[in-house]
């Protein structure tokens, strides 16, 4: 297979940040997690104009953070994803179900349909976090399987195998991630009270577009 050392480190490269989006929506920034922040580089020359702008938000929170950024991204956190102390309609809730749905509450059919893709898969057996399917930061640990799997089959030179790896990556990320993430994305700059997640959303939507483009090209 032609190029296949570029393809990997695409792969790659998409793997590491879809799994990075995910940390960011799973749970509240660590010290950890900060302090790993604090020293990455982001891709400041991107083309995307919005992406880039998303970039240089985070950039620019991470480096004037203020005194106690812990504390006040948990609040924000659990503002924000949790609805902790706000009135209804204030929150971006990071559920499919609550996108999709005509009631707008969770375990709704976008969640049968993930945990039927997962379990396909092999994942999500007697697994704490697959109890809520169809959360944000489970569906973006999912592109990153999938950005695995893909690479693992780049190894073999199964070039038919890449491109029904590729078409299942396209298929996920139109019916379960483009289908509501743009309007949650918008719902997190919206209420977010921090730069960070304001800067998180903004990143997360221009990257799917993103991504979803570069998969299409790969297909063609």
């Amino acid at each position: 297979m032609n190029n296949k050392s570029e393809y990997l480190k695409l792969m790659a490269n998409r793997e590491n940040l879809y799994r990075f989006l995910g940390r960011l929506y799973r749970e509240e920034v660590d010290q950890t997690l900060l302090e790993k922040m604090k020293v990455m580089s982001f891709p400041m020359e991107c083309c995307e104009t919005e992406l880039r702008e998303g970039y240089e938000m985070l950039k620019g929170y991470l480096e004037e953070c203020g005194s106690d950024p812990l504390t006040d991204l948990a609040v924000d956190y659990a503002k924000v994803f949790l609805g902790a102390g706000i009135a209804e309609g204030s929150a971006a809730f990071p559920y499919e179900s609550v996108y999709t749905s005509q009631k707008r509450i969770m375990m709704q059919e976008a969640r049968d349909k993930v945990m039927a893709i997962y379990s396909a898969k092999g994942l999500g057996k007697n697994e704490e976090k697959f109890k809520f399917e169809d959360h944000i930061s489970l569906e973006l640990e999912f592109m990153a399987f999938l950005c695995k799997e893909a690479q693992c089959i780049l190894d073999t030179q199964d070039e038919l195998g890449f491109l029904s790896c590729l078409k299942e990556e396209v298929d996920f990320l139109s019916e379960h991630l483009l289908n509501w993430i743009p309007k949650f994305c918008t719902d997190v700059e919206r209420h977010a009270g921090t730069e960070f997640y304001k800067a998180v959303g903004k990143i997360t939507n221009e990257y799917l577009h993103l991504d979803c483009k570069i998969l299409e090209s790969l297909m063609n």
